[in-house]
């Protein structure tokens, strides 16, 4: 039996199928999860980095979908603490309403923070006794707002078990065909990547010489290699990695995200755990 909140593929659905089934795996992690924790004695928290308002459009309609907000807070089993982020006044205005009208019972373990995502975590990150919390952090951005500072500080905690969408896309538009990358831009790719050596990972001299005898270079890359290098980048600071995150592709088979999970806790049987239940989850195709 499907857990309250679990969303059924639909054609309708925000982003189209990708998008539910992003939902899908995040909810089944979350039932295992609190599942494998009822019996500890760590307090377990919540994060949603870009909770957004509990609401999509679809078309031209205005349409209220089980996000991933509901999908937490909807479940029979409860966390202790659930921390939504939304940089948006109005977002965190409307998930306001949504938590003060449909969560009463719960409302005084909810906390919403109108705020950068990077600055909300590294505060989280530093403000929280480790020791006694653990965690699950939803990382869903827009484009390339996570910075890897951000995500080393989260790693540093030894206590989360993150669900990144890397914007696979985005960080390819980014990457010119020719290797001419404007200075934001390489800047924003060290940042998301936490490394400068994508580029020469990526980019080989092209054999053509140009008209006036120079080289230059070109971009050699596809999505299987840049899924491995994502995959090995996070795993010089978490203690595990799933080795094969799902790669979601819109309607022109082109790829979109990169939905990786890892695991901050060095502990070998925790960690073993979670990564176990999270190749389990994201191998399953239903």
């Amino acid at each position: 039996m499907k857990e309250k909140g679990i969303i059924e593929m639909s054609e309708n659905s925000f982003g189209g199928k990708w998008t539910v089934e992003k939902l899908n795996i995040l909810s089944n992690y979350l039932s295992a999860y609190l599942d494998a924790l009822k019996n500890k004695p760590f307090k377990k928290i919540y994060v949603d980095a870009f909770a957004g308002t509990g609401k999509i459009t679809i078309g031209d309609v205005e349409e209220e979908i089980v996000g991933s907000v509901r999908l937490a807070l909807n479940r029979e089993r409860r966390f202790d603490r659930y921390i939504f982020i939304e940089k948006k006044k109005r977002f965190a205005r409307e998930l306001q309403t949504i938590v003060d009208t449909e969560y009463l019972e719960i409302k005084d373990r909810i906390i919403i923070k109108n705020e950068d995502c990077n600055a909300a975590l590294l505060e989280i990150c530093k403000k929280t006794n480790w020791s006694t919390n653990r965690a699950i952090l939803f990382l869903d951005p827009y484009a390339t707002e996570v910075k890897w500072d951000t995500l080393m500080a989260v790693a540093a905690t030894k206590a989360f078990d993150v669900w990144y969408l890397f914007p696979f896309s985005a960080a390819q538009r980014m990457m010119k065909n020719d290797g001419e990358i404007d200075e934001s831009w390489r800047l924003k790719l060290n940042s998301l990547f936490g490394d400068k050596g994508w580029y020469d990972r990526f980019y080989t001299i092209d054999p053509q010489i140009n008209l006036f005898g120079e080289e230059s270079k070109i971009k050699n890359i596809n999505a299987n290699e840049l899924s491995i290098y994502i995959t090995e980048r996070l795993e010089t600071i978490f203690p595990a990695v799933a080795r094969k995150p799902r790669l979601f592709y819109n309607t022109k088979n082109s790829p979109l995200f990169l939905f990786c999970f890892a695991v901050a806790n060095d502990n070998p049987k925790a960690c073993n755990l979670a990564l176990r239940i999270a190749n389990h989850i994201l191998k399953d195709k239903e």
